[in-house]
């Protein structure tokens, strides 16, 4: 199984690619995340979408697979790659960009994130640019596995329900902890929580993170870095 990466056509804070790109990614560009891709001198697998916004060349490689849509289309340059993807064969996806812009792309992006992750989708999805990254955990019913989120340094920790709401959270490493929360939508309790250092009470290891279970519902978490 493979990790694939899916370079979107906006990246609102630059992403060092070739220090998040490994070997044996799949890499998916949609229309101008191809410029980006190759101004940092990564080569993907594949380009796809409607390329209304693509301005340079096409790689002459026959390795290199297009697939083309036609601008009137009922699914976004994103969801076209969700489609196209495998999430046996790349269960984990990570996507550069699509966040910060255009606030209904945004809003599309996270519903998608939210669609796509967990039951018959994908195992993981991450969507993230240089200062933001977000993720979904779906609730995993009475007896849930706690989950580590490591931070970043200088980084806020903001939880949301994306049902109308989370039940069962609890979160400890943070300046803010919740035990057997119930999280409602709509409310703003989860924003701009801080991950606890060391001294403060953060784990033995010395690392910053956070551990994290959920028992219901969809929660979105935001890592965003001042």
């Amino acid at each position: 199984m493979s990790r694939a990466i899916i370079i979107t056509s906006y990246v609102d804070y630059p992403v060092d690619l070739s220090a998040l790109c490994r070997s044996g990614d799949h890499i998916v560009c949609l229309d101008g995340g191809l410029d980006l891709a190759l101004a940092q001198g990564i080569r993907p697998a594949m380009l796809l979408g409607d390329l209304d916004s693509l301005k340079g060349e096409l790689p002459e490689d026959p390795a290199f697979e297009v697939r083309r849509f036609p601008p009137e289309k009922d699914y976004s340059d994103l969801e076209l790659a969700f489609r196209q993807l495998d999430p046996i064969e790349y269960p984990d996806l990570v996507v550069i960009g699509g966040i910060g812009g255009r606030l209904d792309h945004t809003i599309c992006n996270v519903q998608l994130l939210s669609r796509y992750t967990g039951g018959s989708g994908f195992r993981r999805i991450e969507i993230m640019d240089g200062r933001n990254r977000c993720f979904v955990i779906k609730g995993s019913g009475e007896d849930p596995v706690p989950r580590t989120i490591p931070s970043q340094e200088g980084c806020y920790l903001s939880l949301f329900s994306l049902t109308e709401e989370c039940r069962g959270l609890t979160i400890t490493g943070v300046k803010y902890p919740l035990e057997d929360a119930t999280l409602s939508r709509g409310v703003s309790l989860g924003v701009s929580n801080e991950f606890l250092p060391r001294e403060e009470g953060g784990p033995a290891d010395g690392e910053s993170s956070a551990k994290l279970t959920l028992r219901e519902g969809t929660l979105l978490v935001v890592i965003s870095s001042e």
